[in-house]
């Protein structure tokens, strides 16, 4: 049963499993990001419109281990996905990149309005979110939510 005085954003640790019970990601991953970003997810919670342009379009974007290059702070979530895209690599960029070819040529990198379409396509087609399997090739697994809804940080 989740906390009642916690802002519905935030989830106790302790509800994490319960949160996490029928989502395909059953791990807390980490958003790497800035101090102050940091603040107004914790504070106010996830708002994927503000995410930058990343590899598989526009989401918000964690790991199972972080990373010191995307900032110096670390926010905890539990990001609870029913129907997410899963692969590897390769598997979930062939996907990526066909979506983003049928919206506009790539040269070299994903547009802001690329991206947006990316995770327009993504949604229409079913999917909440996506999984990415030894991402980097070191071990780490990405898991990026594609609605608000499907994260909730979690709260100290």
């Amino acid at each position: 049963m989740e906390r009642d005085d916690l802002p519905r954003h935030l989830i106790a640790p302790e509800d994490v499993p319960a949160w996490l019970a029928d989502s395909v990601n059953q791990r807390i991953t980490y958003h790497r990001t800035t101090a102050e970003a940091a603040r107004a997810i914790v504070e106010r919670g996830v708002d994927i419109t503000r995410s930058r342009i990343a590899t598989y379009g526009q989401g918000f974007y964690t790991a199972t281990r972080s990373d010191p290059f995307f900032g110096n702070v670390d926010v905890a979530v539990a990001i609870r996905l029913l129907r997410p895209l899963h692969g590897d690599d390769a598997e979930v960029g062939a996907v990526v990149d066909a979506i983003a070819e049928r919206h506009g040529p790539l040269l070299g990198r994903m547009t802001l309005g690329i991206a947006a379409a990316v995770r327009r396509e993504l949604l229409r087609l079913g999917y909440d979110g996506i999984m990415v399997v030894d991402g980097g090739g070191d071990g780490i697994d990405y898991v990026i939510a594609l609605q608000n809804q499907s994260v909730r940080v979690v709260h100290p």
